[in-house]
């Protein structure tokens, strides 16, 4: 046996009490909240663009930390979830005999003093009708014991007191023999940086707490566990890093140290009586018989490199359960059980979801020998899911436990609006599974958006199947979206018909963007410079002209007369498509310029296009906005303003008219990237103050499509409160 232990957040703050690290997509730049906050703010005022409610798809997550039965069919099971806000919240599930049901827990307020990370760590329900738990939250790096009760209807946060002389503390397990009756223990951190065990008790109305002895010459201890069978009689374990592993027994006044081996370690413990109690160590367990502690050994499973039991239940002297995860030689994580016959220990098999790639089982309670619950979690990819597991006497198995829905990465790419009362914005999100991900498509029916059901193709092992980067809508009945996808080719689409959307064949890689001028003509750009057409019936590649190495826009007045942008031939960055074939078209470079890069076109007629996007100030050293307009016969620069403090902006624009077009994109103010949007009336181009979330370390506008020149929407990405990427929505001119 090597290691024992349990994830959690106050892992977190004995280690070191460290912030969190906040990341986000930006152009050069990680993102930063302050200023975003602080800009945001200013742009907030007197603006004439609205941020609109947008939703976002969620994957099931959830973690178990602890489990208590009181009967067979009566188990709480307790823990956290990453919200669909992205910040973390308490959890807590009920089994009733036939299925786990969701429990609302309260959480810390987080409106005056923002608070991170709260979690239950342990729970003890000794009656169906009354159950302790306990854990911790963060203030800043200030770690505050968190205790809730349920009183057989709900939860209700109770009031806790921090040790004496403390600057951190949190709980780790509970256990109560009545609802007049419990102990909890924890650790706590006084100046300097010692870290030691603390106990506090519950006589049905308050908290208290009680001096826990340290092992001489202890400054950083863990505590692991306690179990009480009586008022008078309750074991508490931990561990100290320097001089090993500590014991404790409540004799209904005081706790008093006792003597343990030195060889196993003491993890979570469990009575049943003053004669016996078992706790799991870090090479094996420790078995109490009234009198003293003796080291009992646990066999590995077959193959393993590595295996860590984290708790232990026991329904007799002769039944114990311990459960944890070990490691095979593949290195694959699988779940771990192992019981205690009256004599020995002994592995038994147990159940992982398919496809799993982490799976862990964190708690067990058992009410009787042929009667356990255990929960903790698995992982697709990096999110955890709850996990429930039921020992019946003879075999474990996999229950389906509640699934909080939690955040997940959605990220709006294109939108094309054909009226004030519908628009489809399309991007892309995690599946449920978690394992790839898929397409995105929202859309608006004049007064919300709504996510719509979208196929995808079979999964690959890339772990992609589609993510939607272009939308052309000519109707309510008509769009096609566009992408890369997991197909041989790498090319993805689908069509919306005013009522599903479908997948279809598309010839080439991955595609960047579509414009459509009738149900029967659309026009698709690649990324590797191909092109695809859509003839009503059918997509058929057609070739870009030569040189072109990657298409990053394309923009159709008629089937006649289309526009694309991207990587050319030196200094031509945009061509023309007459029906027939493309030719390449010179885009100068601004004076005082170079390496320029256009996003994104948009034309109002055949001889009426503006290309927008990048380029480099050789004479301020940054990254600066781009618009040049085609009048049937060559691009011109125009000049574009670019926002104060701005260190690189970037534009994707629409149009209406020659003389009516709208950019959209980002700017990179310091660290933070904000959202950006400008107007072309004809004769310049001007700044218009557009809306941040001031918590979201991005603001990014990916597309903008507008149906008049008072009315366009904007769609693209922004961090939500948890700072997981969520899709943004804004409407203005």
């Amino acid at each position: 046996m090597r290691g024992w232990g349990r994830r959690n957040a106050w892992d977190g703050l004995v280690a070191g009490l460290a912030a969190c690290a906040l990341t986000a997509f930006t152009v050069a730049a990680p993102a930063g909240t302050a200023l975003a906050a602080r800009v945001g703010a200013r742009l907030l005022t007197h603006t004439t663009w609205t941020i609109r409610k947008s939703p976002n798809a969620t994957v099931p997550g959830g973690q178990l930390n602890a489990v208590s039965c009181s009967a067979a069919s009566a188990c709480t099971a307790v823990g956290t979830n990453i919200s669909t806000s992205g910040v973390n919240v308490t959890l807590a599930e009920r089994w009733n005999g036939t299925s786990w049901q969701h429990q609302r827990t309260p959480n810390p307020p987080n409106d005056t003093v923002p608070i991170r990370s709260p979690d239950l760590l342990g729970v003890s329900c000794p009656t169906s009708h009354f159950c302790a738990a306990v854990g911790a939250y963060q203030v800043d790096s200030v770690g505050i014991s968190l205790a809730e009760a349920w009183n057989g209807s709900r939860w209700t946060r109770q009031s806790f007191p921090a040790p004496v002389g403390s600057t951190s503390a949190g709980l780790d397990q509970v256990s109560c023999t009545s609802a007049r009756f419990c102990e909890a223990v924890g650790t706590y951190r006084i100046s300097g940086g010692k870290n030691l065990a603390f106990a506090a008790t519950w006589d049905g109305t308050s908290w208290r707490l009680q001096h826990l002895p340290n092992r001489v010459g202890s400054t950083f201890v863990f505590a692991a566990g306690v179990s009480c069978v009586s008022p008078t009689f309750c074991e508490a374990t931990g561990t100290s890093v320097e001089v090993g592993p500590f014991a404790a027994r409540w004799n209904g006044t005081t706790w008093l140290l006792q003597a343990v081996p030195e060889t196993t370690g003491m993890g979570p413990v469990s009575c049943v009586s003053v004669t016996f109690c078992a706790a799991i160590g870090s090479n094996g367990s420790e078995m109490w018989n009234g009198s003293a502690w003796s080291a009992q050994p646990i066999p590995s499973p077959v193959g393993s490199t590595s295996t860590n039991l984290r708790t232990v239940s026991c329904a007799n002297a002769a039944f114990c359960e311990a459960v944890g995860e070990y490691t095979d030689g593949s290195g694959n994580t699988l779940s771990l059980a192992a019981t205690w016959n009256g004599t020995s220990w002994a592995v038994q098999p147990t159940p992982n979801p398919p496809g799993a790639t982490f799976t862990v089982l964190d708690a067990v309670s058992c009410a009787e020998a042929a009667a356990c619950e255990a929960g903790g979690d698995f992982q697709l990819t990096s999110n955890p899911v709850a996990l429930a597991e039921s020992w019946n006497g003879s075999t474990w198995q996999i229950q389906p436990a509640f699934r909080p829905p939690g955040a997940a990465a959605n990220n709006l790419s294109a939108v094309s609006c054909v009226s004030a009362v519908f628009c489809e914005a399309v991007g892309s999100h995690p599946e449920r599974s978690g394992l790839a991900t898929v397409s995105l498509a929202e859309a608006w029916n004049g007064a919300i958006w709504k996510i719509q059901r979208t196929p995808n193709p079979a999964r690959a092992t890339s772990g992609l199947r589609l993510s939607l980067a272009g939308v052309s809508c000519v109707s309510a009945r008509f769009c096609e979206a566009v992408g890369s996808s997991s197909s041989a080719a790498g090319a993805g689409a689908e069509m919306w018909d005013g009522s599903a959307w479908s997948l279809q064949v598309v010839p080439g890689g991955a595609l960047t963007s579509v414009s459509c001028t009738s149900a029967t003509f659309c026009m698709a750009a690649g990324s590797d410079g191909h092109v695809d057409i859509w003839n009503g019936t059918s997509w058929s590649a057609h070739p870009s002209a030569a040189g072109f190495t990657s298409l990053s826009s394309v923009s159709c007045a008629s089937p006649h007369s289309c526009e694309a942008a991207g990587a050319g031939p030196s200094g031509d960055d945009a061509e023309g498509w007459n029906g027939a074939s493309w030719s390449p078209q010179a885009t100068p470079t601004p004076a005082g310029g170079s390496s320029i890069g256009i996003s994104a076109v948009s034309c109002a007629g055949p001889g009426s296009c503006e290309a927008v996007g990048n380029y480099f100030s050789n004479s301020t050293f940054q990254q600066v906005t781009l618009a040049e307009a085609w009048n049937g016969t060559a691009w011109t620069v125009q000049r574009t303003p670019n926002p104060a403090a701005s260190f690189g902006s970037s534009l994707l624009v629409s149009c209406i008219s020659a003389s009516s077009c709208t950019a959209v994109g980002q700017y990179l103010a310091s660290v933070s990237n904000l959202s950006l949007a400008e107007v072309w009336n004809g004769t310049a181009w001007h700044v218009r103050s557009i809306p941040n979330h001031p918590w979201a370390g991005q603001n990014i506008l990916n597309g903008v499509s507008c149906g008049t020149s008072q009315n366009c929407t904007a769609a693209g990405v922004t961090d939500d409160f948890g700072q997981i990427s969520a899709t943004l929505i804004e409407t203005g001119d």
